[in-house]
């Protein structure tokens, strides 16, 4: 069935890449904060900020990606996923040029808000479209491009933000919108979506342009597939698209509860607060490299470790790697937490052992992409029938907001006042919880259909 598809899978892959840049710009934007940070403190910005306005600075972005995924869901079932890209390109465009004319707090508050809810979309769509124009042997591969486009414009402002003055900084990060922006037109709409709206000649098109047969014989086959994609869409539909359908039957809640808690549970990893506050926790040096060496290679594994993902997803599967995950992340932070309270206590001497840190958080950075990191996101676009998906990706998306707002927040003030070894222990437990939870509630996904996925659930 699929050997007529194989000319389709760099047409999947490149609608996925295009439709996930704007995962690129939410990813930037999480990596411009802590070079910021440093030219702040060295005086390189033309402007004063005090210590409240930089936490605010910081968790601005958090706070506005609060309020965008709820009506993002709405939006996203009445005008379409490219309807969202394209209103998430104008947002972030916005929030550039503000960034670059700043001249004080109050434009990068505005400028980081905005930033936050067109990372609300992002974050919303990007899961549904990666999922539903992808086809069963390579969803898990399509749907990894998130990651990777994440990481992706983390480093490059982990890269040029420390080299580049801060005005040049913003004036090229300004220039991903607009590609964005050109690029969505050239994508189809999802599928899927257009099956919702009973636009059969519109879905036709569009799974023609994403599997691009080249044998005669293959239209039938997309016919086919076809039929079977939208018969299992209008058995869906058929259901209410209520809120509450989230929970009102066997398989909603289960899905409800696991993609809701991994939603949760990978931000208390330890993820967000590293990537916000890793040039002022880290010790000045360890093993050679300094906070802001140890952020660009740190942006790196991220990233090599999401196309490692990419390519290993469908033969490992999403469950094996969420434990492992869970496991290995568990023992790194326990060992950062010990760390950290023994460079708390006057009576120990810690400089010979300030490379455990790097060492462990450069670990840690490999073993949460290829599990927690990855497979949150793509559990999300897959255990969701086409009713409530919208709704449960926005539902996703609000507890990531809130979980990176309230962590980015807690953070400097637990750290200052008690110590960082506190929250270490807090990223320690949760991780404990990744492999506890996964081992009782995570079903394996890989290489089922949405419908079998279904079944599954309703067991």
């Amino acid at each position: 069935m699929y050997s007529c598809y194989n000319n389709g899978y760099q047409r999947q892959l490149f609608a996925g890449f295009t439709g996930g840049l704007c995962l690129f710009i939410s990813g930037s934007w999480s990596g411009w904060t802590s070079p910021f940070l440093h030219k702040l403190k060295a005086g390189e910005i033309p402007f004063n900020v005090t210590v409240s306005e930089r936490s605010w600075i910081v968790s601005l972005t958090d706070f506005g990606n609060v309020f965008s995924p709820i009506p993002t869901g709405y939006i996203m079932d009445i005008l379409g996923r490219k309807w969202l890209f394209i209103i998430s390109a104008i947002i972030f465009q916005i929030s550039w040029l503000l960034t670059i004319f700043a001249n004080g707090a109050n434009q990068l508050y505005v400028a980081r808000f905005l930033a936050g809810l067109g990372e609300g979309i992002s974050y919303t769509v990007s899961p549904m479209y990666l999922a539903e124009i992808a086809e069963t042997k390579i969803r898990g591969t399509v749907s990894g491009l998130f990651t990777v486009l994440v990481f992706s414009g983390v480093i490059v402002e982990f890269v040029i933000g420390p080299i580049l003055p801060n005005l040049t900084v913003n004036i090229i990060s300004s220039i991903i919108p607009l590609v964005f922006f050109l690029l969505v037109l050239l994508i189809p709409e999802s599928p899927y979506y257009l099956l919702m709206k009973n636009n059969l000649k519109g879905a036709y098109k569009a799974f023609w342009w994403l599997r691009r047969p080249k044998k005669e014989e293959a239209d039938e086959t997309i016919q086919a597939e076809l039929e079977i994609m939208n018969s299992q869409v209008q058995k869906e539909m058929q259901s209410e698209k209520r809120w509450i359908n989230l929970i009102d039957t066997k398989a909603t809640r289960r899905a409800t509860f696991v993609v809701m808690s991994l939603s949760v549970m990978q931000r208390f990893s330890g993820i967000a607060t590293m990537l916000q506050y890793m040039s002022t926790t880290l010790p000045s040096e360890g093993g050679g490299l300094g906070p802001q060496q140890s952020m660009i290679l740190f942006a790196v594994l991220l990233l090599a470790s999401s196309l490692v993902c990419m390519i290993t997803v469908e033969w490992i599967g999403r469950k094996p790697a969420l434990l492992m995950s869970g496991i290995v992340c568990a023992i790194l932070q326990g060992i950062n937490a010990v760390y950290f309270y023994l460079d708390s206590r006057t009576d120990y001497e810690v400089s010979h052992l300030r490379w455990i840190p790097y060492v462990s958080i450069m670990i840690f950075a490999v073993f949460y992409q290829i599990g927690l990191g990855a497979m949150s996101h793509t559990l999300l676009g897959e255990m969701f029938p086409a009713n409530v998906r919208s709704k449960a990706a926005s539902a996703a998306t609000t507890c990531f907001a809130l979980s990176t707002f309230l962590l980015n927040k807690i953070f400097p003030i637990i750290s200052e006042t008690y110590g960082p070894h506190y929250m270490f222990l807090i990223f320690c437990i949760t991780n404990i919880l990744v492999a506890v939870f996964t081992y009782i509630f995570v079903i394996e996904t890989k290489g089922k259909t949405f419908g079998q996925i279904q079944e599954i659930l309703s067991r």
